[in-house]
C-alpha cells in the first residue's frame, strides 16, 4: 500500500516535464444583511443554489476551471493548470465577473479575510455531506479549533507539478521549512466574533488545534530531511484514523481504526485504486502535503482582495528555480531542532520583531526569502520565457513594508473607522 501512495504521488504529470501550477481561492459569502449565506437549499437562496449558477456559467462560457462549496458554505475556485501565472490570472478575472454579477443578483458580498470575522462555528450551518458530518464528528474530539476550520476559514492553495522524486521530496522540505513565515506574511484575519484578535495569527493557530494526527508541519511529524521524504509522507497518511472510508463502488462510510486498515482490506481483495487512494491522501491537512502527482502549499491566508496571487507568485519563485532552492538549502539544512521550533512558534504571534534562527527578526528573514522569492520570478521568466510574474507580488510587498501585516493593519483601519464592523466590511470589498 505504501509503495501505491509513493506510486501515486509520483505519478508523471501530463505536461511532459513542463511544470504547471493551479491555484484554489476560497471566499466566505455573507448576505447584504450581514448574516452567512445558507449552505444547504432553502426557502432562501444558498451556497448550493449559488454553485449550481456558477457551474451553468462556467459551462455556458466553456471554461475549464472548477468550482465546489466548502463545509460551511466558503466558495472555493479552483484553477486550470498553467505554466504561466499570468495566465491563471486572466482565469481568475473571468471567474470574478461571474461571480460578482452573481452577489450582486442575489443581494450578497464577500469577504475578503481568511477567517469569518463576526460568527463562531456554532452558528453556522454545515453542509449536508456525509464526508463532512464524519468529519466534524472527528475534529470534536481530536482539537479545539475543528468547527472553526470547517466553516470560518478560507485560503488559498497552490498546487505545483512533481518532476522527479528528488524535485517532489526537496520542495516539500523547503516549503515546510519557509511556511511559518509565509503565515505571518500573508496573515489576514483581524476579527474574530466581532473582536480584534491583536498578536494571535489566528488561521494558523486554528489549523494547529485542529489534529494533531493530521495538520501542522511536516516537522512535527518528524519529517526533518529532504531524503525519502514521501515514504514517510505516505507513512503520515497510513497511520492517520481514517476520517471516513470508501468502497470499492466509491460509496463513503464511517470507519473507524487508521487509514492502513482501511486501504488493506481492499488492498487484500484487489480493489485499491486511484480514487480510493486520493480519497486517503485527501485527509492530511499538513501545511505541506502530496497531492496525485503535484506538491500542495496550504499555509497562506487568502490575502486582501486584489492581492490573490502575491502568495502564488512567491511560492512560484521560491520554488521552481534550481538555483534559489540550492541557496534556501545551504540555509534550511544549517537550522537545528531549536531553530525549527523556534519559527513554528513565532509563526503564532503577528509580531515580526521576535527573532528566529542567527539572531535575526522574522520580518527579516521574510524579506530574505521575498528577495529570494522575486529573484526566482526573474530566473523563470528568462527560463520559460515568459513574462516576468513579480508584478503579482511587488504591490503586495510594498503594502506590507509601508503598512505591516493585514491582519495588524486592518484591525487598526477599521478600530479608527468609527462604523460597525459589518459596514467596515462592505464598504472594503
Amino acid at each position: 500500500m505504501k509503495n501505491n501512495i509513493v506510486e501515486l504521488i509520483l505519478k508523471t504529470p501530463s505536461s511532459n516535464n513542463n511544470r504547471l501550477i493551479g491555484v484554489e481561492i476560497e471566499n466566505i459569502v455573507y448576505t447584504n444583511k450581514g448574516k452567512r449565506l445558507h449552505v444547504n437549499p432553502s426557502a432562501d437562496y444558498s451556497a448550493s443554489d449559488m454553485l449550481i449558477e456558477l457551474n451553468n456559467n462556467k459551462k455556458n462560457n466553456n471554461e475549464d476551471f472548477n468550482y465546489s462549496i466548502e463545509p460551511g458554505g466558503q466558495i472555493e475556485w479552483s484553477s486550470s493548470p498553467y505554466l504561466s501565472l499570468h495566465n491563471i490570472q486572466q482565469e481568475y478575472n473571468r471567474h470574478i465577473d461571474i461571480f460578482r454579477k452573481i452577489l450582486i443578483d442575489n443581494n450578497l458580498f464577500t469577504l475578503d479575510y481568511t477567517v469569518d470575522p463576526i460568527y463562531s462555528p456554532s452558528s453556522i450551518e454545515l453542509i449536508d455531506n456525509i464526508k463532512y458530518q464524519l468529519m466534524n464528528n472527528l475534529f470534536a474530539k481530536t482539537g479545539r479549533y475543528g468547527k472553526w476550520m470547517m466553516r470560518n476559514t478560507a485560503s488559498v492553495q497552490v498546487n505545483i507539478d512533481i518532476l522527479t522524486k528528488h524535485d517532489g521530496e526537496q520542495m516539500a522540505f523547503i516549503s515546510d521549512c519557509i511556511s511559518p513565515f509565509v503565515s505571518l506574511l500573508f496573515s489576514n484575519s483581524p476579527y474574530i466574533n466581532s473582536e480584534p484578535v491583536g498578536e494571535n495569527n489566528f488561521r494558523h493557530k486554528i489549523w494547529s488545534q485542529t489534529d494533531s494526527n493530521r495538520c501542522g508541519y511536516l516537522y512535527e511529524h518528524g519529517i526533518l530531511a529532504a531524503d525519502n521524504l514521501i515514504e514517510k509522507f505516505s507513512d503520515i497518511v497510513l497511520n492517520a484514523p481514517a476520517i471516513f472510508s470508501m468502497d470499492n463502488k466509491h460509496s463513503i462510510k464511517e470507519f473507524n481504526g487508521p487509514i492502513k486498515n482501511w486501504l488493506s482490506l481492499l488492498y487484500e481483495n484487489n480493489q485499491l485504486d486511484n480514487h480510493i487512494l486520493n480519497a486517503a491522501i485527501h485527509q492530511i491537512f499538513t501545511h505541506v502535503r502530496f497531492k496525485e502527482g503535484m506538491l500542495e502549499l496550504r499555509c497562506a491566508d487568502r490575502p486582501p482582495a486584489g492581492y490573490e496571487f502575491a502568495p502564488v507568485a512567491f511560492w512560484a519563485g521560491i520554488l521552481t528555480d534550481n538555483n534559489i532552492r540550492d541557496k534556501l538549502m545551504e540555509i534550511f539544512v544549517s537550522w537545528d531542532d531549536l531553530d525549527r521550533k523556534l519559527v513554528i512558534r513565532n509563526a503564532s504571534s503577528l509580531n515580526l520583531e521576535n527573532f528566529g534562527p542567527q539572531n535575526k527578526s522574522m520580518f527579516d528573514w521574510i524579506n530574505l526569502f521575498a528577495e529570494l522569492a522575486i529573484e526566482g520570478l526573474s530566473n523563470r521568466s528568462h527560463n520559460l520565457s515568459i513574462n516576468n510574474e513579480s508584478d503579482l507580488i511587488l504591490p503586495y510587498l510594498e503594502i506590507f513594508w509601508e503598512k505591516g501585516i493585514p491582519g495588524v493593519y486592518r484591525q487598526n483601519e477599521s478600530l479608527n473607522d468609527n462604523k460597525s464592523l459589518e459596514e467596515f466590511l462592505k464598504e472594503h470589498i
